[in-house]
């Protein structure tokens, strides 16, 4: 019985160790989504053929997309996203007392939990990087930023505070280190004061263009310019019409949560996409977190 109650602990220290620490997600890599969804279609008016609302297609019917994907891309534009969801703690087991629905951890026999799950990157001056995550409706999520020494190929589970932190402060419009700025009529901003900005899309913000159909994401159908921002979509359908409502929110420090640069918290239900922009006048490397709690 003393051996097996070592045994536990063990277990449980180790348990406790690994969920404290971030988990580097997916490096980025080649991945890249399908185009839109699946087009709504309608009958010539000579009533020859299928026509999808950006053309005839030569097979008769309109060919489908698909909806986002685990895989990373290089994060450039929203179908190259990279990925920063999907890592959980401990196995599922089956204990008594708990709801056929829960997943408990091995050790603590609690409902499962989502380990941070982070890519770390350098993200060029004046450039943007896509994140893509999943969520659930009935868990919050909780996204972050944080900056990290040049260099950092993982996250050190908090932001550096260097140079990146409160970087506009004291600018104003048309000063040399507002180059880059995203937004320039509203700089001081706490969305907007640091050197990175996080732009949250939720599942609502990627509503069909209402030429696709559910569940594809408008949001994979529209392209970005060269520093990976939103352009109008295909059709000249705009940003606003092909994301809903447009940006969820943006990502601030948070009085509550002292050692990350960037947060956000939302409950979602769906795939959530972020952006984060590099407003500065240099290369900065930072790690884009996320997690789902209860």
């Amino acid at each position: 019985m003393k051996f097996l109650r070592a045994i536990i602990l063990f277990l449980l220290l180790i348990a406790l160790f690994v969920v404290a620490i971030p988990v580097s997600a997916d490096a980025p890599g080649t991945n890249e989504d399908p185009f839109g969804g699946y087009p709504i279609t309608g009958t010539i008016p000579d009533g020859v053929g299928i026509v999808a609302k950006f053309g005839l297609s030569p097979y008769g019917y309109a060919l489908p997309g698909g909806v986002p994907s685990f895989k990373s891309g290089d994060g450039t534009t929203p179908r190259r996203a990279i990925n920063i969801s999907g890592l959980w703690a401990g196995a599922s087991l089956s204990f008594p007392g708990l709801l056929a629905s829960e997943s408990p951890e091995p050790v603590t026999l609690y409902p499962q939990q989502e380990l941070p799950n982070c890519a770390t990157l350098k993200i060029p001056a004046g450039n943007a990087r896509w994140f893509k995550l999943e969520s659930y409706g009935d868990r919050r999520t909780q996204i972050w930023l944080d900056d990290e020494l040049g260099g950092a190929t993982k996250p050190s589970g908090s932001a550096v505070f260097g140079a990146s932190d409160q970087y506009l402060l004291g600018t104003a419009p048309g000063d040399g280190w507002q180059m880059n700025a995203l937004r320039d009529s509203v700089p001081q901003t706490p969305n907007f004061l640091e050197g990175f900005v996080m732009a949250v899309y939720d599942p609502d913000n990627l509503k069909p263009m209402w030429a696709f159909k559910p569940p594809n994401a408008a949001i994979l159908s529209v392209n970005t310019d060269e520093r990976g921002l939103l352009l109008s979509g295909p059709d000249n359908i705009s940003i606003a019409d092909a994301t809903g409502a447009g940006i969820h929110g943006y990502g601030s420090y948070n009085r509550n949560v002292t050692n990350h640069l960037l947060w956000y918290e939302g409950r979602f239900s769906g795939w959530v996409f972020v952006m984060v922009y590099n407003q500065m006048l240099w290369d900065g490397t930072a790690s884009v977190c996320s997690q789902r709690v209860y």
